[in-house]
């Protein structure tokens, strides 16, 4: 937040008064600020505030966690909660994940040192949350760690969501391509595709070098209003994961093409239609058309 005078007399001073809010961060911050004025000769100066932040409770590496890659390659988490300067304990701990990671919380040191560890227990699937510790601090009575997951079994599917269809006007349509691979380089075959095959055709190619297949999504914009837009989901099953369904995210869309502006040609021979009645070799006009003369 800035706060500064608008106008300096000649000769004389302008303050600048920066505020950071440092909620949130700790160890080496460096901001900047930018001052604008109408000076010919240093129309633009550049303010920078830096500076150590040290946490009542210091969190490393850092308040979040993040899980991506094959379940049964992902490693066990360790966050370091530590205070140099006050003592505190801590009450409780919860998540919201229950069924998705598991934790436990070491004291290193009573009142001054703790480790929290995290460990992810789904075997394939997406996931956000948290992990909040409640301490007896008084001014860090809380301290939230966010776990994100992304998680895949034995085979992998990517992108989980594509974008296809007529995305801009006057341009042929997009498709979209899906990569089904083996984690661990093992042969597999797919043994399913479920999709609206109304809207959607999708057609399958193994990989020439890895253990998998490309799947290649083309939409059928003829079955679909011009302007509309739907969600429809791709789902995979394969010889390897009989139980489990690999579910592709795609987004249907197709833009209408503008009416065609009227040509020049044809407002030229519009206004000779209307234009006055032909008249004869002397001057005068023409006898009236039938239809005229029957009114």
């Amino acid at each position: 937040m800035a706060h500064f005078d608008r106008a300096v007399p000649p000769g004389g001073e302008g303050k600048v008064t920066l505020r950071v809010d440092l909620k949130g961060y700790q160890g080496n911050v460096k901001k900047t600020a930018t001052v604008f004025s109408n000076d010919p000769q240093n129309p633009r100066v550049v303010l920078t505030v830096q500076g150590f932040v040290r946490s009542l409770i210091e969190v490393r590496p850092g308040s979040a966690v993040a899980f991506r890659g094959v379940a049964d390659q992902l490693a066990e988490k360790t966050i370091e909660l530590s205070s140099t300067t006050e003592t505190f304990n801590v009450g409780s701990v919860e998540t919201n994940l229950q069924d998705k990671i598991q934790y436990s919380l070491e004291t290193v040191q009573e009142g001054k040192h703790y480790q929290l560890k995290v460990r992810n227990r789904l075997k394939q699937g997406t996931y956000s949350g948290f992990v909040k510790i409640r301490t007896d601090h008084p001014r860090k009575p809380e301290i939230l760690i966010r776990v994100n997951g992304s998680v895949e079994g034995e085979i992998g599917v990517r992108p989980p969501s594509v974008l296809i269809g007529k995305l801009v006007p006057h341009q042929p349509p997009r498709t979209g391509k899906v990569m089904v691979v083996s984690n661990k380089d093992r042969p597999f075959q797919i043994t399913k595709l479920t999709y609206d095959e109304s809207l959607l055709r999708v057609t399958r190619q193994p990989l020439p070098k890895d253990a998998g297949f490309s799947l290649e999504i083309v939409p059928l914009l003829e079955n679909m209003a011009p302007g509309s837009r739907t969600q429809l989901v791709l789902t995979i099953e394969t010889d390897v994961e009989p139980q489990e369904e690999h579910e592709v995210h795609v987004q249907l869309l197709h833009i209408a093409d503008p009416p065609a502006a009227p040509s020049r040609n044809g407002s030229k021979g519009s206004e000779k239609a209307t234009g006055s009645s032909p008249r004869n070799s002397s001057g005068d006009q023409g006898p009236p058309r039938s239809e005229e003369k029957g009114k």
